[in-house]
């Protein structure tokens, strides 16, 4: 491991473990394997495998500094190193690794042959799943810890939006690190995007406001008053309104081009309906399995007749973790940029990749929207007619922008009916989704998704007999 102490295995695990990225802690592990090493001014990034108590197999990229003693050493905490990194993406360095493979840097057009100016370095805390680092006001450069074989759609579809559309509310791609293993397959390490000055994140934007809401309700009495619900969240309101537009504008410009294979528009087909439906009832038999008998989740059949109208409408790329936590909020303009198009993070590779209906991400910002609603501050139970006023009025905000953003788009179905109920059906697996997800890295929320999907369950109701689905 060049000049650097290899860390205990034991001490890795553990660490590995601790840290917010791990993405399995529901699960023990079993052991850690040391799979390469790319040595990085001093420090490097280790290429490890963990194998679980499962039997399954995950992959990370841990940067390490130099270890007292063989114990672990994030390398992100030196600013130094930070730098180098950014350098590495600038310089388009090719570096071979300890073990055979190559480490890549790579640049857009946006910032092609560009060097980056020095800069403080601040890597940003929070919830995330992958390592953030911002450099002045200028660059952010995002670090995936789990590994995946394949380009990442991250960096896939921020470099389409950049180079071959004209969509303005995304940050713009400016360079990534790809790894390539002895064996051939490559991953994507880290990508280099233009850093939004000024932006507010747009969960914690909406938690405020909704706050603001709980404040001038508080001691009004019983019961919601609509109309005084609507006056007192009239910015929150108009805010989720213009985010639908944004979110059609977005799945207008990722169906927009027929002539790149990965994003041309497809039509989709009765098997298409008939695999998604499939694949929503697994989602919920997982959160069922989590749930336990007090789930009280019965069987939702039916699922795929909810989706039949979207036979012969398009299925194109779409954002596939779509939430508020994924956009910045702008004040001075009053509307959103949307961030991090790498898809759902417990979802294989190949399945963040593949087309879909884009009533996903429409499903995805309204479980978000329940959400806040939920976390809002000062939220108690004699408030909670006010939160479900909010959460339903602005999901109609939302969607309403969304049907008025998306005009005639292939994508979108005509009739009012059919895209309420295939939402809901993917509202029911969002909801399930996120049960699975909690369980692995904030079991304290896991009340939010489980009465979600309760609700979501309870909306599409149950036909006589299981033998309605199809």
């Amino acid at each position: 491991m060049s000049a650097l102490r290899r860390p205990r295995p034991d001490a890795l695990a553990a660490w590995i473990r601790g840290q917010r990225w791990f993405a399995a802690k529901t699960r023990r592990i079993e052991a850690v394997g040391w799979d390469d090493w790319i040595p990085l001014a001093g420090a490097g990034i280790a290429l490890v495998s963990v194998r679980l108590d499962d039997g399954g197999l995950h992959r990370y990229a841990i940067p390490l500094a130099g270890p007292p003693a063989g114990e672990v050493t994030d390398a992100f905490a030196d600013a130094g190193f930070c730098r180098v990194l950014l350098e590495s993406v600038a310089r388009r360095v090719r570096l071979r690794s300890e073990g055979g493979g190559t480490l890549q840097g790579d640049t857009t057009t946006e910032f092609a042959g560009r060097p980056p100016a020095p800069s403080e370095v601040r890597v940003l805390a929070g919830e995330q799943s992958n390592t953030s680092v911002v450099f002045g006001e200028h660059n952010i450069l995002k670090f995936f810890r789990r590994l995946t074989t394949g380009i990442n759609p991250e960096r896939e579809i921020t470099q389409f939006l950049t180079e071959r559309t004209p969509f303005a509310h995304s940050p713009r791609l400016l360079g990534a690190l790809e790894y390539r293993g002895p064996d051939g397959g490559e991953s994507t390490l880290a990508v280099l995007q233009e850093f939004v000055a000024g932006g507010r994140d747009g969960w914690r934007w909406t938690l405020e406001q909704v706050g603001e809401l709980y404040d001038r309700a508080r001691g009004s009495g019983p019961g919601a008053d609509v109309d005084r619900a609507r006056a007192w969240a009239r910015t929150s309101l108009a805010a989720l309104r213009r985010l639908g537009e944004l979110t059609a504008a977005l799945h207008r410009a990722l169906g927009s081009r027929s002539d790149d294979p990965a994003f041309a528009p497809e039509t989709i087909t009765a098997d298409d309906v008939a695999a998604w439906a499939a694949a929503v009832r697994g989602q919920v038999e997982q959160a069922r399995h989590l749930l336990g008998d007090d789930a009280r989740l019965a069987e939702v059949p039916g699922v795929a007749a909810r989706l039949a109208a979207l036979v012969g409408w398009q299925k194109i790329r779409h954002h596939g973790d779509f939430h508020l936590g994924q956009t910045l909020y702008r004040d001075r303009l009053g509307d959103f940029v949307i961030l991090d198009f790498e898809g759902e993070p417990l979802r294989p590779l190949a399945e963040r990749r593949r087309k879909h209906t884009p009533l996903r991400d429409v499903a995805g910002m309204l479980r978000s929207i329940d959400y806040a609603a939920t976390f809002a501050p000062g939220r108690s139970a004699d408030l909670e007619p006010w939160a479900d006023v909010w959460a339903a009025e602005a999901s109609r905000q939302f969607l309403a922008g969304y049907r008025e953003g998306s005009g005639a788009a292939g994508f979108l179905p005509a009739s009012e009916d059919d895209f309420r109920r295939a939402v809901a059906v993917f509202e029911l697996e969002k909801a399930a989704y996120e049960v699975v997800y909690e369980a692995n890295h904030r079991p304290q929320w896991m009340a939010v998704p489980a009465r979600g999907l309760l609700r979501a369950a309870a909306r599409l109701g149950s036909p006589p007999s299981a033998a309605a689905e199809g």
